[in-house]
């Protein structure tokens, strides 16, 4: 499963259309403009600037992040994630989901 690669050139609004999660992520290090419109223009690496946050840790979070896939089990719980290898997904859901589908 390939996705697009996050980049320091990238505005934060294209950061969002390629994962809209990258949310969670920015605002991990206090960069609370996802909502902004200056967020169509300010890169990653200028946002990162002017919160005084080191961009290549934030890249390093925001493609790890989107190198995982949401479980098959469709809950959309945000938390339910897991790595793919090349076998696929068999690592299962942590969110609670699969055991509520046991009890119906």
């Amino acid at each position: 499963m390939s996705k697009e690669k996050f980049t320091k050139e990238m505005t934060i609004g294209e950061a969002l259309e390629v994962n809209p999660k990258a949310e969670v992520v920015l605002m991990g290090f206090g960069m609370h403009c996802c909502g902004c419109p200056v967020s169509q223009m300010e890169t990653l690496e200028e946002a990162a600037s002017v919160h005084e946050a080191d961009i290549d840790e934030i890249l390093t979070e925001l493609n790890n992040m989107n190198d995982k896939h949401t479980c098959s089990c469709g809950c959309g719980e945000e938390d339910c994630f897991c790595e793919e290898d090349e076998d696929g997904c068999d690592c299962g859901c942590d969110c609670g989901c699969e055991d509520e589908d046991e009890e119906e």
